[in-house]
């Protein structure tokens, strides 16, 4: 019988971590192209300078994350997760592609982003707290999770805040 000691345990918590840490950053990663293409599709100058300043920020996210990997003794992911966009029936989608304006899909792009900032919101906050409970050598990744999720929750909370004015504009 093999004999679990402290250290494999630590081990193998690390590894686990760190698929964890690479789930968040492949997240990061699909949100970073999003984002170039949302910077793209806007028409409204105060939404296109807010995603540009939410681009330079998850272009951080994604060092933070790739530097705490790398320190945790891991290797950084290139690629990128599946978005939690909704997925219409397609009668639904077809019907909303033929009758909705320009104006009208990009509000539901808006809608689009704030789901988006909720999941990642919802990932570093678990991750967050699976680093408190962890303790130890994951104190370092509690604090720097939260910088990434502050980051997401200012971004959500702009959205928020924005969307009736983004309503009456377009």
């Amino acid at each position: 019988m093999l004999a679990v000691t402290k250290s494999n345990t630590d081990n193998i918590m690390s590894q686990k971590f760190v698929l964890e840490l690479n789930a968040a950053l492949a997240m990061e990663n699909a949100g970073l192209e999003r984002l170039q293409t949302r910077i793209q599709e806007t028409s409204l100058p105060n939404v296109k300078e807010q995603l540009q300043h939410h681009l330079q920020e998850t272009t951080e996210h994604q060092k933070r994350l790739q530097q705490l990997i790398s320190d945790m003794g891991g290797q950084a992911t290139q690629e990128k997760l599946g978005l939690p966009l909704p997925k219409f029936p397609q009668d639904m989608l077809e019907m909303m592609n033929n009758t909705m304006t320009q104006n009208e899909l990009e509000l539901k792009k808006a809608e689009e982003d704030l789901i988006i900032e909720n999941a990642e919101l919802g990932c570093y906050h678990v991750l967050i707290q699976k680093a408190k409970v962890a303790g130890g050598q994951f104190q370092t990744a509690e604090d720097i999770l939260s910088l990434n999720m502050q980051d997401e929750a200012k971004m959500t909370n702009w959205i928020w805040s924005n969307t009736s004015n983004m309503i009456r504009q377009l």
